[in-house]
C-alpha cells in the first residue's frame, strides 16, 4: 500500500466496542477502504496492527509500546513484511498531561526527525482541568468530549507537514488526516502511523 498517493485519509471507529479497537482507514473522496487497524484486547502493552483491509490477510505496520507502564510512553513502528524498524513515537509525559499533547518522532537510529503537537490549545487546557469542578465539571467534561481536537505533525525543521482533526459523536469517532505539505521528505507511512496511534489511544479512554 503506497500511502504517498493520498493527500487526505479518514480513520473511523465505532464509539462503543467492548473488546479491543478496530478502525477503518478510508479515502474520503472515493469511500474506498485503504487500511484497517486492529488493537488486540487485554494486552498489557499496546499492540496495534495496520492491515491493507478488514480481511487482515496482509499486514503493513505494527506499533507496540516498549514497556507496560511508562509515563512518557515510547512506541516503536515496524514494517510488518520485513520486520525493519522504521521510527518511534515518544509521548512527552508531563507536558502532554498538564499542557498540550506532544510527541517526539525519531528515526530507527534514534535521531529526532519531527514532532506531533496538539494545536487546539485553549480547548486542550479546558478539557484537562474542567473535570476537577464538582458536578459542573463532570457535565462539562462530557460535553467537551465531543468538541473537535486538532494536531499538527512537524518535521525536524518545524515545518508543518500534516494536520489531524479528531471529531466524535455518540456513534462514530473520526480522525481526519490532511497532508498539508506534499513536498515533505518524511516516510509517507509516518502520518498514518501517528494517526493510528492517536486513534487507538483515544479508543482506550472509552
Amino acid at each position: 500500500m503506497d500511502y504517498s498517493i493520498y493527500k487526505t485519509l479518514e480513520f473511523r471507529r465505532k464509539f462503543f466496542k467492548l473488546f479491543g479497537a478496530s478502525i477503518d482507514i478510508t479515502n474520503p473522496e472515493s469511500g474506498q477502504q485503504v487500511g484497517f487497524i486492529q488493537m488486540k484486547a487485554w494486552k498489557l502493552k499496546e499492540d496495534i496492527r495496520i492491515f491493507t483491509d478488514s480481511s487482515m490477510q496482509q499486514q503493513l505496520l505494527q506499533i507496540h509500546a516498549r514497556s507496560v507502564i511508562d509515563f512518557g510512553a515510547t512506541y516503536d513502528v515496524t514494517d510488518a513484511p520485513t520486520g525493519d524498524s522504521l521510527f518511534s513515537l515518544r509521548r512527552k509525559g508531563l507536558r502532554s498531561t498538564f499542557v498540550r499533547d506532544r510527541w517526539e518522532v525519531a528515526d530507527a537510529a534514534g535521531n529526532t526527525i519531527g514532532t506531533v503537537q496538539e494545536t487546539s490549545s485553549s480547548l486542550a487546557l479546558v478539557r484537562r482541568y474542567v473535570g476537577i469542578i464538582p458536578i459542573v465539571g463532570e457535565i462539562a467534561d462530557i460535553a467537551l468530549s465531543f468538541a473537535p481536537l486538532t494536531y499538527t505533525i512537524f518535521d525536524a525543521d518545524n515545518a508543518a507537514i500534516a494536520q489531524l482533526t479528531h471529531r466524535k459523536n455518540p456513534l462514530v469517532v473520526k480522525f481526519g488526516l490532511d497532508i498539508t505539505n506534499e513536498a515533505h521528505t518524511l516516510d509517507a507511512r509516518l502520518p498514518v502511523a501517528v494517526t493510528a496511534l492517536l486513534a487507538v489511544v483515544d479508543a482506550s479512554k472509552n
